[in-house]
């Protein structure tokens, strides 16, 4: 296999549950020197906020910390091969081509792991990327991007040795319909069924918020929301604990979660609402039981027959190493 020894990276990624910090170590162990920044220029619940309504909002803001980061560069006299986007959110076209013109030699990758349904103003900033790549298979057609799931970290790599303590998991951002449907499949289960359940917010205020505007959610309580998100040792942990987890997609996207492939890697049974996981190579009726999200009924029969084991050549595939290859064409 090829690598990246001598090559530089200028990344930008928003903080998200530490993953930024995972694959600047993977680009590092593949050789490459890395420039990591944050797309976003504050993660406070406002400036998050804003950029998700209306970017436009703060935009004198982004604009600044954009320009403050391209003068930098100039200053140091740096260099780098490629400039990698992950997801962004919160620059402008403006920015990205001061950037692109900045640096002239260098190579520019893409990769959204949210759909351009939730991502809209993104369409905007893809005539300027050299490879771009999407998780999500509707967007791949839609917008001529190229199809690349997601991926499991090693604390994810399969060990086989967890001691079983709970027949379903569910960890995951308290979103959409997820409280509701999860409550659905509590009423099929007498209490000798252990469901582990750990939802998620990223502030109070969003919880009050959320409270107010979304109807599903005025009957979720305060007690049965975290604030904290786990950390990856902990949910690898519950993971190897669970005989199968339970993934909810959001509805308006089609791409696998990274929650699918974590379970992947952990060698434990998945259940899914997303219908589309048929046609991914990994798929096995064995290992992989999708549920109506409308009606979600779970077959008991399901979780008592055994765990079909992955390939290895699988299991290569979807690790992160195997992610950060095909998008730097190092294979």
């Amino acid at each position: 296999m090829k690598d990246l020894s001598g090559k530089s990276v200028l990344f930008f990624c928003p903080k998200f549950f530490g993953y930024e910090l995972e694959i600047k170590k993977v680009l590092e162990e593949f050789g490459a020197t890395v420039k990591w920044y944050d797309d976003r220029p504050s993660n406070n619940f406002l400036s998050k906020a804003l950029i998700r309504i209306n970017k436009n909002f703060i935009k004198k803001k982004i604009f600044n910390y954009y320009k403050a980061i391209i003068e930098q560069i100039k200053i140091d006299n740096l260099h780098f091969d490629y400039v990698f986007f992950l997801n962004p959110e919160a620059i402008s076209v403006t920015s990205l081509r001061q950037l692109k013109i900045g640096l002239p030699g260098a190579k520019f990758i893409l990769y959204m792991w949210d759909s351009f349904k939730n991502r809209k103003t993104t369409a905007e900033l893809m005539p300027f990327f050299d490879n771009k790549f999407t998780f999500d298979p509707r967007d791949a057609q839609n917008f001529g991007l190229k199809l690349r799931p997601l991926f499991y970290i090693d604390l994810y790599s399969a060990k086989g040795n967890g001691k079983l303590k709970y027949d379903l998991l569910f960890i995951g951002t308290a979103h959409t319909d997820r409280y509701k449907l999860l409550d659905k499949i509590r009423n099929q289960f007498s209490d000798k069924f252990i469901i582990k359940e750990y939802f998620f917010l990223g502030s109070k205020m969003l919880f009050w918020a959320k409270k107010i505007i979304e109807k599903d959610f005025r009957n979720v309580s305060y007690g049965n929301i975290s604030f904290s998100p786990l950390t990856h040792k902990n949910n690898s942990e519950l993971v190897q604990q669970s005989k199968a987890v339970l993934d909810i997609n959001h509805p308006g996207q089609l791409g696998l979660t990274m929650r699918t492939f974590e379970v992947l890697g952990s060698g434990r049974k998945l259940i899914t609402t997303n219908a589309d996981v048929v046609n991914y190579d990994f798929y096995n009726k064995n290992n992989i039981l999708i549920i109506d999200r409308l009606n979600p009924v779970i077959d008991k029969q399901f979780l008592l027959a055994p765990f079909m084991p992955v390939s290895d050549n699988i299991l290569k595939k979807y690790h992160l190493r195997g992610w950060i290859a095909e998008l730097f064409e190092i294979v």
